[in-house]
């Protein structure tokens, strides 16, 4: 990469060049003075300098608008590597806001700001594997596909929360309030569900896999159960007990917002 020496260097050399050249058109134009009368060889004398003036600076000008668009040209990737910095420092920053918001909330009620901020660090790609959300006011918080393995989330209020796909292998869930949460292809094996309220959630495709306290479950009505897998024996027969239903066998459509409305009123 060239510095900073180098480029004045070869701007002094463009200079000197545009300089040269105008002189050199100067001497000529001198030269076809001399063959002209001395009555009129003053004043086209003086009418050759100035051309030749107005030259050099045109010349000088060119240079200039040459050297800094070859400048821009030459610090471009100059320019990337300070933009992906800043980039990269913007991101760091918001992570370390993020969890400063929740790490100063932990162990607190209601959200303190905990759902931007996990909000933030998912949009970030960070993992939120081991979190400690216990008694969190998390209602309606989006985390689709969060990695959330051994979290703590004792307690904590999901009401409506979107948690679709995320990984919550090992997670403490016990008293958590997940009424309504989106469920649907969560990787829960192992996680705790002793005394948790599931009613109207959404759990099709949702691998049960080793899931514990499923019998002790605060409440399950109205679930979808549809297409859960890896499910401990017995859970399905528990659950449609409890009042879970198979949205596929039952015959409510997904979406139905009525059908949703009135389920989730009878909770």
């Amino acid at each position: 990469m060239m510095s900073g020496r180098q480029r004045s260097e070869q701007a002094s050399w463009a200079l000197a060049l545009a300089v040269f050249l105008s002189l050199t058109s100067s001497a000529s134009a001198q030269a076809a003075v001399a063959a002209i009368p001395p009555a009129g060889a003053e004043i086209v004398s003086w009418s050759l300098w100035l051309q030749s003036v107005v030259n050099l600076m045109k010349v000088v000008e060119l240079s200039a608008f040459t050297f800094s668009a070859y400048q821009f040209w030459a610090g471009r990737r100059e320019r990337i590597v300070a933009d992906t910095a800043a980039a990269l420092r913007a991101v760091i920053d918001s992570n370390y806001q993020a969890w400063q918001v929740i790490n100063s909330a932990q162990g607190k009620g209601g959200s303190g700001g905990r759902v931007e901020a996990l909000g933030d660090l998912l949009r970030n790609g960070v993992s939120l594997a081991g979190i400690n959300l216990d008694q969190a006011w998390l209602e309606r918080v989006d985390l689709p596909n969060a990695t959330l393995i051994r979290c703590s989330l004792r307690q904590a209020k999901l009401t409506g929360a979107n948690l679709a796909g995320a990984n919550l292998e090992g997670a403490d869930l016990r008293d958590a309030d997940l009424i309504g949460a989106n469920l649907s292809n969560a990787y829960l094996r192992g996680a705790n569900l002793t005394n948790a309220r599931l009613s109207a959630s959404t759990l099709n495709g949702a691998d049960l896999m080793d899931v514990i306290g499923w019998r002790e479950l605060g409440s399950i009505s109205h679930a979808d159960i549809e297409g859960v897998r890896n499910t401990p024996t017995g859970f399905i027969a528990h659950a449609l007990d409890q009042g879970a239903v198979n949205v596929q066998n039952d015959g409510v459509q997904p979406g139905d917002e009525q059908g949703f409305s009135r389920e989730f009123r009878v909770v």
